[in-house]
């Protein structure tokens, strides 16, 4: 049961990492002076915007126009983008454990800074973002060779599952406790959502360095399928990347990344811009549907791994059934905007139902890095992580192009239509070049470890 332990330890990584990462995402809102010529389709009323003159004057606002704001929300994903494939070289090399405990340290020091650096200059915080990127960028591929390490086959859907929901816990925390901090503003307002998340990161430290093992070697326990733990040398990069399954990952990878982020950055702004709802209750409307996708994230982990267990259905055939299910799902959701047209009701239900059908990621594309490979599964996962992570720099460009100049209905139709299509063009991509088998590149370097053992002998 240990290695259970480690994969909820790498879920409260997950939770600060996206409590440090998402909260800006609503304080924003409270970060900028409001104008009057912010287009809603809600009449205006003192009770759905938080007005200047209700703010203390020693809480801060400032002057950011929307194409300051959409580089600041898409600044982290620079930094982020960048540092994925390092990350997975150095994950490989130094292990997991080390790499997330520099991870925690630096993210918690960075967000205490943030109200500082935005009191500065815009140009330091957007800098800080940039290097918050750069340190979570080490995350993913720390936490896939940690599990590599600890998981066995038909384990790995729900040991996946347990670390994301961190980002989906993570996210409910973010929003609704964001909003709640932020609407206090005898607490300090929005920079202290910053100051407390910090807080907690440093107290995450202190647990993971005192709990947490890197293998199961570390404490004498032996799981069947752990790979060879020796020291790792060349990672085959042509191999991994010219690999079709590798590929497939990666487009899978970013077309469900990018509909992920684009409900996760944009769809706040949406709320604010288009219903005028006030920073508290867009909390309230984020947090719900982050919950349900961890939920149902761990669920369908929990029914893949059976279905795998009792061998039902092939690993390959449960990986696709499952993003299936997720693309089908998020697909139905926009049904209630066409038919109802826009208002808050359409925009949530669209937002629950897409959320609860991102969770079935847990069981389709995520693990497949560990079904490809054990040895490399980290630098895999670091590889395909990169383009997943692009979206965060592409969507705040794209949106700030289309509403910059016309803040209206149809450009945030396109938006969305534009989000489904990516989606569905990805699940097909997967379908088609997707496998489940140790590649012969991770076998190559595994038959070598035994024949060195051999010989050693």
């Amino acid at each position: 049961m240990k290695q259970y332990f480690v994969s909820v330890a790498c879920c409260l990584v997950n939770i600060i990492s996206y409590c440090t990462r998402l909260n800006i995402n609503i304080a924003i809102l409270e970060m900028v002076k409001k104008n009057d010529s912010t287009f809603t389709l809600a009449p205006y009323n003192e009770s759905n915007f938080n007005s200047i003159t209700n703010r203390p004057n020693q809480i801060p606002t400032y002057d950011w126009d929307k194409m300051t704001q959409q580089t600041l929300l898409g600044a982290f994903y620079y930094g982020y983008t960048v540092m994925q494939i390092p990350g997975g070289i150095l994950a490989v090399k130094l292990g997991g454990k080390c790499i997330i405990t520099f991870v925690i340290i630096s993210m918690s020091l960075i967000s205490a800074l943030s109200p500082w650096a935005a009191s500065v200059h815009v140009g330091l915080l957007i800098t800080l973002r940039i290097l918050d990127g750069v340190i979570k960028g080490m995350v993913i591929p720390a936490v896939f060779t940690l599990l590599s390490k600890w998981a066995n086959v038909g384990e790995r859907s729900v040991m996946v599952s347990i670390v994301f929901a961190g980002k989906a816990f993570g996210g409910v925390i973010a929003n609704y406790t964001t909003g709640l901090i932020c609407s206090s503003y005898k607490i300090g307002g929005w920079p202290m959502s910053f100051y407390i998340y910090s807080m907690f990161g440093a107290v995450l430290a202190i647990l993971w360095i005192t709990f947490v093992s890197e293998s199961p070697a570390e404490q004498d326990e032996y799981i069947s399928n752990t790979p060879n733990q020796n020291k790792s040398r060349a990672i085959p990069l042509y191999d991994i990347f010219t690999s079709k399954p590798v590929w497939a990952i990666a487009v899978a990878r970013f077309s469900t990344t990018f509909a992920f982020n684009f409900f996760l950055i944009e769809v706040p702004t949406f709320f604010s811009n288009m219903f005028g709802v006030n920073v508290n209750k867009i909390g309230l409307l984020t947090s719900l549907p982050s919950f349900i996708a961890a939920v149902t994230g761990l669920l369908s982990a929990a029914v893949a791994d059976y279905i795998i267990q009792q061998k039902y259905l092939s690993i390959l055939k449960t990986r696709h059934l499952f993003l299936v299910l997720g693309v089908v799902l998020s697909v139905v959701g926009f049904i209630p905007l066409v038919v109802t047209g826009y208002n808050v009701l359409a925009v949530e239900i669209l937002y629950i139902v897409f959320f609860a059908a991102s969770g079935f990621n847990s069981a389709s594309v995520l693990p497949n890095a560990m079904d490809i490979t054990d040895e490399y599964a980290g630098f895999v996962a670091a590889a395909t992580q990169t383009f997943a992570s692009c979206t965060g720099i592409i969507i705040p460009i794209v949106t700030g192009l289309l509403i910059k100049e016309q803040n209206s209905l149809e450009r945030w139709t396109v938006l969305f239509s534009l989000t489904g299509g990516i989606n569905l063009l990805g699940m097909v991509y997967f379908i088609m070049f997707s496998e489940a088998e140790q590649q012969v590149w991770s076998e190559q370097k595994n038959n070598e470890d035994e024949r060195i053992g051999l010989i050693n002998k």
